[in-house]
């Protein structure tokens, strides 16, 4: 039961998110997408290369060799910032959400890009739920190249579980990749304790959980996250149970991201801001809201 409360809490927040949340979070998803792209090799997929669009020099057009199809999975894919960011490197992204808001504001980024359906749509869907539903059975959500999670590891009720749901989209040799935050401790502001019941408090994190400078918070905000990060060792445990623990690795972004809730800003060019938080509360209370994000890959067992 407490799975099914955790998504249904996050379906109405990120409801509410989906209008605003390409431009509260623009800077922090232009920094991720950076680090993303120069660590292709690090993820280790097989991905599309360009020049297999072309064959020699005045061939005929109708004779050339297609692209090599390379598909991709982007679970809890919001509006889409994981999708566009590999892109370029796979002839197909599929996203999933459980919010109908995200899942459309996705699909109509991907149209405003002028992409058809079969190279980037999204669908809505649930994979950790007891009871997927028959439209999750679709063979064409399944048999992808690569697997990915950004930044919504934290909100699920049973992340093993969503890994193992996963790994089970992929083809053999596939790679999931998820990126999420080390273990850190609960928030404080102005001396008050924010994480009641154990879950925390959405304002945490400034991707999703921002109450747009309105004082009266939803209470459901309190309960979108469910952990305060992962240790390597839990992600290690979680990939190898959900059978992709084949060449593990996490690597630790550098220079730290300062999260309140707002938009984000970037801060000495290293450090990824969020807030709409006062100057000096920043400034005061900056290691307070200081979260280390790291990248996780593994290769799903042949």
């Amino acid at each position: 039961m407490a799975a099914k409360g955790a998504a249904d809490i996050n379906r109405s927040i990120f409801n509410e998110e989906a209008a605003s949340y390409d431009e509260k979070h623009k800077k922090l998803s232009e920094r991720l997408a950076r680090e993303l792209q120069t660590r292709l090799d690090f993820i280790g997929a097989d991905w599309a290369s360009d020049d297999e669009d072309s064959d020699k020099e005045g061939e005929d057009d109708n004779k050339k060799k297609p692209r090599r199809e390379v598909r991709l999975l982007d679970y809890a894919c919001g509006t889409g910032m994981m999708s566009r960011t590999f892109a370029p490197y796979t002839t197909q992204c599929v996203g999933m959400d459980i919010s109908e808001n995200m899942v459309a504001a996705y699909n109509t980024r991907a149209e405003n890009q002028g992409l058809s359906p079969e190279e980037m749509h999204a669908v809505l869907g649930d994979l950790i739920s007891h009871t997927p539903g028959d439209a999750l059975l679709s063979p064409e959500l399944f048999n992808f190249d690569i697997a990915v999670v950004g930044g919504g590891f934290h909100h699920f009720g049973d992340p093993g579980l969503a890994a193992k749901r996963l790994v089970e989209r992929l083809k053999p040799g596939g790679v999931l990749l998820i990126w999420d935050f080390l273990p850190h401790g609960p928030l404080h502001r102005h001396g008050q304790h924010h994480h009641d019941h154990g879950h925390g408090k959405g304002e945490d994190y400034g991707h999703g959980h921002a109450d747009n400078g309105d004082k009266q918070t939803s209470p459901n905000v309190l309960h979108s996250v469910m952990h305060h990060g992962f240790s390597e060792s839990q992600m290690k445990e979680i990939f190898t149970a959900a059978g992709a623990g084949t060449d593990f690795q996490l690597e630790v972004i550098g220079g730290g991201f300062v999260l309140g809730h707002g938009h984000q800003q970037d801060e000495n060019k290293n450090i990824a801001s969020s807030g709409d938080w006062a100057e000096g509360d920043v400034a005061k209370d900056k290691e307070a809201f200081r979260r280390q994000v790291f990248f996780a890959r593994g290769t799903k067992d042949l």
